[in-house]
């Protein structure tokens, strides 16, 4: 179980094939080769660039789909109604910059012109909220535009298209090769308009212009935990640190040491999954190489040479905590810049006390504190929840007809009926380690609870434990 290496072969050409043609013909048919494959893989279909084995152009996808995934302080990207988000809408505003804002609360785009705002149109579909292509909200930028962008992803034409994070795009109404549209539904997580107002957008949008996209229609349903009156004593744990936290305001509600930057094992995986599913077209094959198989403690074994469903790969990764399915998943777009990716998506998150150093959890420098590692729950919760429900065990194989038998479910609070996710860990280094969300109904709405314990030498114990003390402290 060491650290996890990467094998990938270098793109061949067939020599015998190229014959009689001059030293400058064959650098002139490379160049075409690379950058035709390039814009192959990139615009006729995004998310399956496994069939190359090039390293430029993965690299090439990777800077392509990069952005500012969230804001950079507090918890906006989360939670966009906290003023930071106004904050940043008046910085523009008072700086005179021309910016996109998409509010899916109100499902409208407004265009600001140099400071002031011109133009509000309606937004026609989005993604459903709570599955994998629910439309990710933050501060982005127009990575790229397209007068008619083909999907393979969904076989339509997608007219006026500018890309903004990943897989994401605002686009014109979508229809299918005969010009039939789509028929009226939520999107794959892209933000769908009606096409003249796409048109529209798309003359007034420069690449590189910040688009803020934000939602708030669901802080409306969470109530605030009341205490009981009654005064226990906080619970003798063995953690090192622990923090129980309201989710809907970010809150503390107890917390010991909740700021320690400690190893937090295989609570990374979360993150993997997140960073997965954001960045690689999940509904594509993944194929394995000898290089990406560490020793194995689950019953998921995957085969060298074997091409795995990347949407698949989630249930070993989060049921049992599969270090083969991190590698695997992060072997689509390369260690390196998945982990990079990573990283990234934590400093969106403002989690400044941690760090991603593989995609397993595996290695003593993947650090974190229960309070970063709250945030990251708290953006599950609200954004990716299909993260939670793959880690119960909640069976959706949507993307292939293969089912991952045998798939024995390790996270010890499965059966709780309040839970909804979790994910737990253990390495020398680190101990023991668990971090989920419960949620609790009142006469005001739903109560979600984040526990987070790190450096335990009996996770179940001690959450169970601060179980109770919420329950009996708050009348939950």
């Amino acid at each position: 179980m060491g650290e996890d290496k990467f094998n990938i072969s270098e793109h061949k050409i067939d020599k015998k094939a190229v014959f009689k043609i001059s030293r400058t013909t064959i650098i002139l048919a490379l160049v075409i080769l690379v950058l035709g494959s390039a814009t192959f893989f990139l615009w006729q279909d995004r998310g399956n660039i496994i069939k190359s084995s090039d390293q430029k152009i993965r690299q090439f996808y990777v800077s392509l789909a990069d952005s500012e995934i969230g804001f950079t302080n507090s918890n906006d990207f989360v939670l966009p109604i906290d003023k930071k988000f106004e904050d940043e809408i008046s910085g523009y505003i008072a700086r005179k910059e021309s910016f996109i804002e998409v509010d899916l609360s109100k499902m409208e785009i407004s265009l600001f012109k140099e400071g002031q705002l011109v133009k509000t149109f309606p937004v026609l579909s989005k993604g459903k909220d709570g599955s994998w292509w629910e439309t990710p909200t933050g501060n982005y930028k127009i990575l790229s535009k397209e007068q008619n962008h083909y999907s393979s992803i969904g076989n339509v034409w997608m007219p006026w298209s500018m890309q903004f994070y990943g897989n994401f795009f605002i686009h014109g109404w979508p229809y299918h090769e005969d010009g039939t549209p789509v028929p009226k539904s939520y999107s794959g997580g892209c933000v769908r308009l009606d096409t003249a107002d796409a048109k529209e957008i798309y003359k007034f949008a420069n690449k590189d212009m910040a688009l803020l996209l934000r939602d708030t229609e669901t802080l409306n349903t969470f109530a605030k935990p009341v205490a009981s009156g009654v005064e226990n004593a906080p619970p003798k744990v063995s953690a090192k640190s622990f923090l129980i936290s309201d989710l809907a305001t970010g809150e503390p509600i107890l917390k010991k040491n909740s700021s320690d930057v400690l190893p937090m094992a295989s609570l990374t995986k979360i993150m993997t999954g997140i960073v997965a599913s954001e960045l690689i077209y999940l509904g594509k094959p993944i194929s394995v190489d000898s290089g990406m198989l560490a020793a194995a403690f689950t019953s998921f074994q995957p085969v060298a040479g074997e091409n795995y469903i990347a949407y698949d790969l989630l249930y070993p990764l989060l049921m049992q905590s599969s270090n083969q399915a991190a590698n695997i998943l992060a072997g689509f777009i390369g260690k390196d810049q998945f982990v990079a990716n990573m990283n990234k998506k934590a400093a969106s998150l403002s989690m400044d006390n941690t760090n991603f150093a593989d995609p397993s959890g595996i290695l003593a420098s993947d650090t974190s504190s229960a309070e970063d590692i709250e945030k990251l729950l708290r953006y599950t919760y609200f954004k990716r929840k299909f993260i939670f429900d793959i880690g119960k065990g909640e069976q959706d194989y949507r993307f292939s007809g293969r089912k991952l038998d045998n798939l024995e479910n390790y996270n010890e609070f499965k059966d709780d009926k309040n839970l909804v996710g979790m994910k737990n860990g253990e390495t020398t280094a680190a101990g023991q380690t668990l971090a989920g969300v419960w949620e609790f109904e009142s006469a005001d709405g739903k109560i979600p609870v984040g526990i987070i314990v790190l450096g335990s030498t009996d996770r179940v114990k001690d959450t169970q434990a601060l179980l109770n003390w919420l329950k009996q402290n708050f009348n939950l």
